[in-house]
C-alpha cells in the first residue's frame, strides 16, 4: 500500500505513523460509490494493518471488517488503503 507524495502520512514523536483509513469504491447491486474515508481523524499506528485493527476495535460495525490470508483487509468486500489514491484505482 503506497501513498503519494501528497498524502504521505505524518510520523509522530513516537516514531509512528498517523494513518488516514480509505475504503476503495464499489459498485454493486444497483448502488455505487466512489472511494471514501473510514476514519475522522487520524490513528496513531505502526502499520495500516495497526492502525486497521484500532479501527476495527472501536468500531460498532467490527463485524463487517475482514483481514484475507495475504494481510489485506476490507469493510464490506472493498479493499482498504491508506491514501485516497490507491482507494480511487478500481472505482473512481
Amino acid at each position: 500500500m503506497t501513498a503519494t507524495a501528497a498524502e504521505s502520512s505524518t510520523r509522530t514523536e513516537t516514531g509512528k505513523t498517523l494513518f488516514t483509513i480509505w475504503a476503495e469504491g464499489f459498485a454493486a447491486t444497483g448502488e455505487a460509490e466512489t472511494a471514501w474515508q473510514l476514519n475522522e481523524s487520524p490513528i496513531e499506528a505502526e502499520s495500516l494493518d495497526d492502525a486497521v485493527h484500532q479501527y476495527v476495535g472501536a468500531s460498532d460495525s467490527r463485524h463487517l471488517f475482514h483481514r484475507r490470508n495475504d494481510g489485506t483487509w476490507t469493510y464490506w468486500g472493498c479493499r482498504l488503503f491508506d491514501n485516497e489514491s490507491d482507494a480511487r484505482g478500481a472505482f473512481g
